[in-house]
């Protein structure tokens, strides 16, 4: 008789609440009382877990910072508005779009971005994922580049690798961290980065519908 390995539903629930639960305790102790000086132990007491607890769920201090990455990376905004790139038929839209996205992810995460690239030099861990974060974000920004190439829409000095390179400049981590940190309101910092890509990137048709 084969033998069968049971999962109780209830149980990967409980895990699932657990592991959350510590994630949101090592985002808030790293934002508030830095990488260097939050412990596991410090970890574990504000999620109300036993440290080993947060051993066996995440991991150490880098592995903490790699999940919150990642949870970060699946956030459903970037496949919405992704998905919404590739369907647009105007690069108005995959700008306004990659604008609402970006800045959406950037500012719910920015805590998590922060001790990211703070903490890159710290450990090799930390700055293997801080590249391939930034991998990652340049692979998205690709691909509204390559949505603005398929529309014919750049400028006639702009080819598809410089409109990539544009892209991260306004829509990177950097910028909106930069303009958080100068106190500008969300909407505001928006309009203004895409205000800004739109002149650089597009032709004068097609900035007049943005």
């Amino acid at each position: 008789m084969d033998k069968r390995t049971y999962r109780s539903p209830r149980r990967d629930q409980n895990a699932a609440q657990t592991r959350d639960a510590i994630l949101d305790a090592a985002e808030e102790l790293f934002a508030t009382s830095g990488y260097a000086q939050t412990t596991v132990g410090n970890v574990a007491n504000a999620a109300q877990v036993a440290t080993n607890t947060v051993y066996t769920s995440v991991g150490g201090k880098p592995q903490l910072v790699l999940a919150l990455t990642e949870r970060g990376m699946a956030d459903p905004a970037i496949a919405q508005s992704l998905d919404g790139i590739d369907a647009a038929d105007s690069a108005a839209e995959v700008l306004r779009l990659l604008a609402w996205g970006t800045g959406q992810t950037t500012l719910r995460h920015l805590r998590v971005i922060t001790v990211l690239y703070d903490n890159a030099l710290a450990d090799p861990l930390i700055a293997d994922m801080a590249q391939h974060a930034n991998l990652r974000y340049r692979q998205n920004l690709d691909r509204a580049a390559r949505r603005l190439g398929e529309l014919h829409a750049l400028r006639p000095d702009v080819d598809q690798a410089q409109a990539s390179d544009v892209l991260w400049f306004y829509f990177g981590w950097v910028a909106w961290r930069q303009l958080h940190e100068m106190g500008w309101a969300p909407e505001r910092a928006e309009q203004w980065l895409l205000t800004q890509a739109t002149a650089a990137l597009l032709e004068s048709a097609d900035r007049r519908e943005a």
